[in-house]
């Protein structure tokens, strides 16, 4: 089974992208991989998905 999430782009334009870029990594060291990106209201958001973890 998969679990989903969408992240979004935030702060200023000047930092936005290398802040997101930062996020997506952050993401990625916890199993997550983006499936999919796109822009909604000029805003950059993306899905990613990761193997649900068992509840502990």
């Amino acid at each position: 089974m998969k679990e989903y999430k969408i992240i979004k782009q935030t702060g200023t334009a000047v930092k936005s992208q290398q802040n997101f870029e930062d996020l997506v990594n952050s993401y990625a060291k916890m199993d997550w991989r983006v499936i999919n990106m796109f822009t909604h209201r000029g805003i950059l958001k993306a899905l990613i998905e990761r193997d649900k973890r068992e509840e502990e």
